[in-house]
């Protein structure tokens, strides 16, 4: 972009004003047409106020609560039979105004979806709504005073720069070269539209003639709290392909916030602004498709930006004053809960005295709107409300919302008198002067180009010349006269002609101190415009460097919402893992309690049917114990009657020279009578009385047989076994067939059914054998047992389920090393 050369100043939007007085913000309130006659839960009661009240029949729907009657109270209430003409001249035209006038202003609609919010704001070709109307007053009145395009050239930084003429018209051909370089246009439908709307012909005759004006337009869209323009130039492929950008929200050096690099284009009539607002509506259709967003999200703002300045030569450079008029229409969401949210923080702040922070950053909407609410200019609001029953209860919190905005004071921003220090006329003085050569040139046949105008001081020497004619020699009168007036004439000549070289004089001094300030201003100039030079470099890197920043936070951005995403999915997966486990175990739990109670009763029935075939073979054996007996005594007899010297005594079958196993304790009945015939098979038992505890502290040479992985005993009566050999394993029969080892110690160590660690220790005596072998006597048993005072006590178990076990099965270890076989 080329600039003039003499870049003009730029001045911004003024600063907020802390003396100027305040206003609460303006809300209004529109009701849309009820349909099909119903009776709606709306009613307009004055011009001022509004009632909700449900009707009788819907009363039965709602809480009992909400059947009172709510009365709101506006600025100014639109019933169903206000036009878009009485809208506008209530809501907008004050707005415009301001605009025309230097006043900053934003007017946006609130509502729920279908209350009427984008009938207000467009309208439809034949019932414009508040922005075609807008612009019609805008154009009406800045018509003959608008700018030629190009002049003002946005900077995408909120700010314009004022090119020269040169420059402005070779954007001009290039746009003109572009367009016819381009294929015939296909017909559009919103040409149709502009063709067939019906303009307003409002106009504000109270316009600075002097000044020269240029409009401005942006359209951008909030969607997901991201700023996307909706007339930047960009090919077809990329929105097809996805690869919309979204914008950034900045703050400018007068701390006014815009959206950074947002498309301003210059329109100089109502239909190219109407084709501008178009071009957004189907970019904004297509970035719904794009994005996805076809819900409330998505909020349009449109805005109108009007920029003047004086018309003094060198034409248009001089100081630029920018105002804009933003309008704005949004559904309930979650950008505009963070609007009542700072809302209410600026009450609160306003009516208590305090100084909490206004979460303007939550929002992009908030956050562009910021410098409204800080008093940079007007606010208005259009509550828009469907009377419908179904919308009672949205309507209710639309109608809450509204009251809480009214009470909000914004700062009341003064009228700026847009004064350059110019003498006014200038333009009407311009036009007269151009008309008059025009008809001198047409009188003179084109000899008056070159005529130049001097409004200087106007220098004269006197009254006129006398009269001159002698009509008598003898008038010496006429000659003294003539020469008094000459010599009068001669003098004011040398007065003005000393006047005229003291003034020239003081001229001059002045040009040679000008020259000297100018010669000055220029070295300090060249010095500042390399240190320009330098800070522009340092800010190009600056700005380069944030931009890679800024994709990077946005790359960034983007993985960590992927992760997130991810993270919820695998949260969701874990859940539905645990669920699915806990099934299983309870579906475990339930297997394992059902095979429990299966094996106890197949162990009770086994039990039964064990003891019902012991007694049935204790009877069998008895059976033939007497028949024994009763042979025996037949034998007897025979014998006694041969008178026979001898005596048959019965011999008692003798103990071989195995292992004995001696268990002091039996488990059951079944189990001691099993071990009594076992005894009478094998002979009789070595008497062998229970020993004392004492007396196994003496000094026999114990065999410690413990498990591999004993558990260290925490009892405070420990096992004394002086001398002791410890193994984990019989392996060898001389382990135990040692003529030095005389006591042997087996150590078991099980979980008991509350849980407990139980250790038992079977003690016996080793006895020597004939066959130089070694028997093994079981004859006492110590259990070591630790238990919580806390626990809660086990019920007691039958006979047949106790806790008792098979000593002989956990003892069965022969004398030389061999398991016992179960019989």
């Amino acid at each position: 972009m080329k600039s003039a050369q003499n870049k003009p100043s730029v001045r911004k939007t003024p600063g907020k004003i802390q003396s100027v007085p305040r206003q609460p913000v303006k809300v209004f309130c529109r009701v849309r047409p009820i349909k099909n006659n119903e009776e709606p839960c709306v009613k307009v009661t004055s011009e001022k106020t509004v009632s909700l009240v449900l009707p009788p029949e819907a009363v039965s729907t709602y809480r009992a609560t909400c059947y009172k009657e709510i009365k709101h109270t506006f600025k100014h209430v639109f019933d169903d039979k206000a036009t878009q003409k009485d809208v506008f001249d209530h809501v907008a035209l004050p707005l415009v105004q301001n605009l025309i006038h230097g006043n900053n202003g934003l007017l946006f609609t609130y509502g729920v979806t279908g209350s009427g919010k984008t009938f207000t704001m467009t309208g439809d070709p034949q019932n414009g709504g508040v922005m075609p109307r807008c612009l019609d007053v805008i154009f009406n009145s800045i018509g003959s005073y608008q700018a030629k395009k190009f002049v003002f050239k946005p900077d995408r930084m909120n700010g314009f720069d004022i090119q020269s003429d040169g420059d402005a018209l070779l954007d001009r051909q290039k746009e003109l070269y572009s367009v016819i370089s381009l294929k015939t246009p296909k017909k559009k439908d919103s040409d149709t539209d502009v063709l067939q709307r019906t303009p307003d012909d409002t106009k504000i005759g109270s316009i600075e003639d002097d000044n020269t004006y240029a409009v401005f337009v942006t359209y951008v869209e909030v969607y997901n709290n991201a700023v996307y323009d909706l007339l930047e130039d960009i090919p077809e492929d990329a929105i097809r392909s996805k690869q919309l950008q979204s914008k950034i929200v900045r703050e400018d050096a007068s701390r006014n916030m815009y959206v950074h690099c947002v498309t301003e284009v210059e329109v100089k009539s109502t239909e190219q602004a109407f084709e501008a607002f178009y071009k957004g509506q189907k970019r904004k259709r297509m970035a719904v498709t794009t994005l996805n967003s076809e819900s409330s999200r998505s909020h349009s703002v449109f805005t109108i930006r009007l920029v003047q300045t004086s018309q003094s030569p060198p034409l248009y450079r001089s100081i630029q004053y920018i105002v804009c008029l933003t309008l704005f229409a949004g559904n309930i969401n979650n950008s505009l809960m963070t609007l009542r949210t700072c809302l209410e923080i600026l009450r609160e702040n306003q009516l208590n005295g305090a100084n909490k922070m206004v979460p303007y950053r939550d929002s992009k909407i908030t956050h562009l709107f910021k410098n409204f609410f800080d008093g940079e200019g007007q606010v208005k609001m259009i509550v828009c409300v469907n009377p419908r029953i179904e919308d009672y209860d949205e309507t209710v919190h639309v109608m809450k919302f509204a009251e809480m905005t009214q009470e909000v004071q914004m700062t009341q921003p003064a009228g700026l008198k847009l004064d350059f220090g110019l003498t006014p006329g200038r333009r009407k003085a311009n036009e007269i002067f151009k008309q008059a050569l025009q008809k001198m040139e047409e009188n003179s046949n084109g000899r008056a180009q070159n005529i130049e105008v001097d409004i200087g001081l106007v220098y004269c020497l006197g009254p006129q010349f006398p009269c001159l004619e002698l009509t008598d020699p003898g008038l010496d009168k006429l000659i003294k006269d003539l020469l008094s007036f000459l010599e009068l004439r001669m003098n004011k000549k040398n007065d003005l002609l000393e006047d005229w070289q003291k003034r020239h004089q003081d001229f001059r001094n002045k040009l040679i101190a000008v020259e000297r300030e100018n010669i000055m201003a220029r070295q300090d100039s060249m010095s500042k415009q390399a240190a320009l030079e330098q800070e522009r470099k340092k800010t190009s890197a600056l700005e380069a460097k944030l931009m890679s920043s800024e994709s990077t936070m946005m790359s960034l951005q983007h993985q960590l919402q992927q992760n997130e995403a991810n993270l919820i999915a695998l949260k969701q997966e874990l859940e539905e893992k645990e669920m699915l486990l806990h099934q299983q175990m309870v579906e475990k739990e339930k297997l394992r309690q059902k095979y429990s109670d299966k094996i106890a009763v197949e162990k009770e029935r086994n039990t039964f049917d064990t003891q019902k075939r012991l007694k049935e073979q204790e009877i069998e054996f008895k059976t033939q114990m007497r028949d024994q007996e009763r042979k025996l005594r037949k034998v007897k007899q025979i014998l006694s009657k041969d008178n026979s010297a001898t005596t048959c005594t019965p011999v008692h079958p003798t103990r071989s020279a195995t292992t004995l196993y001696q268990t002091p304790v039996a488990s059951d009945k079944t189990n001691s009578r099993g071990l009594q015939s076992q005894s009478s098979k094998r002979g009789p038992a070595v008497s062998n009385p229970r020993h004392r505890r004492s007396r196994s502290t003496g000094d026999e040479t114990w065999l410690d047989h413990r498990p591999r992985n004993a558990v260290e005993l925490g009892t405070v009566m420990q096992p004394l076994m002086k001398r002791r050999k410890s193994v984990t394993k019989l392996t060898d029969a001389k382990d135990v067939a040692n003529a030095k080892t005389s006591k042997y110690c087996l150590m078991t160590q099980e979980q008991d059914s509350s849980g407990e660690l139980e250790t038992r220790l079977y003690k016996a005596d080793v006895i020597p054998t004939c066959g130089g072998g070694a028997q093994v006597v079981f004859n006492d048993v110590e259990m070591l047992k630790q238990q919580s005072p806390n626990a809660t006590p086990l019920r007691k178990r039958n006979a047949s389920t106790g806790d008792l076990k098979d000593i002989e099965a956990a003892c069965a270890v022969a004398v030389e090393g061999h398991k016992r076989a179960r019989h």
